[in-house]
């Protein structure tokens, strides 16, 4: 199986039915085949999603289409400060959440380096022993309750803070954002990375 090559650039077309769609989930009608190929993510994390897998300086592109009824004089002005916002409350939730873990990490490490210096006091204190013996076994058990008990602060202080600052990364990036705000042309619906995405005209998008 090969490994697919990261984009080099995000180029991504969102047609939604509301403006609100970027920042909620749009209820499709599971009967209605036109609706397809639409997303029923919130844009925004359509947006993250495309950022997480680009290269990470890749281009920034991203392109709101909305039917022309509701496409309205200074929307686009309104959506990129819209987007603005929610960016900047969820880095700030998202830093929260980093100092909490790196705490709960830090404190976590220690206790378990303790524990880790009394297991293997125990395992010491057991001498050598006999192959099959309770001695032996209970020798390996303590062995492995000692990686066990540092794997915890290991996956929060690696795994957990890697995943939280990726998120934060993607929201910095679509902070400043450029959002182009345009009308769908007709006969467009679904949804790609590419320039646009096109078939059957969009109906029942609440």
């Amino acid at each position: 199986m090969r490994l697919r090559r990261r984009p080099r650039e995000v180029d991504l077309y969102l047609p939604m039915g509301r403006i609100e769609h970027l920042f909620e989930a749009p209820q499709l009608d599971p009967f209605a085949p036109e609706l397809e190929d639409y997303d029923p993510r919130p844009g925004l994390e359509q947006m993250v999603r495309a950022v997480q897998r680009a290269k990470r300086k890749a281009p920034l592109k991203v392109t709101v289409g909305l039917p022309a009824d509701v496409v309205t004089p200074g929307l686009e002005e309104r959506a990129r400060a819209a987007l603005s916002r929610e960016c900047r409350r969820r880095i700030a939730a998202l830093n929260d959440d980093v100092d909490g873990v790196r705490r709960l990490g830090i404190r976590t490490l220690l206790w378990g380096l303790l524990a880790v210096l009394f297991i293997n006091g125990a395992v010491g204190a057991l001498g050598t022993t006999e192959p099959g013996s309770i001695e032996d076994a209970l020798s390996t058990g303590l062995q492995t309750v000692a990686w066990v008990v540092l794997w915890v602060p290991i996956n929060l202080l690696i795994y957990d803070l890697w995943y939280y600052r990726r998120d934060r990364r993607a929201y910095r990036r679509l902070r400043d954002l450029a959002l182009r705000v345009v009308a769908q042309g007709p006969g467009e619906t679904g949804t790609g990375s590419g320039p646009h995405a096109r078939g059957d005209e969009p109906r029942d998008v609440r």
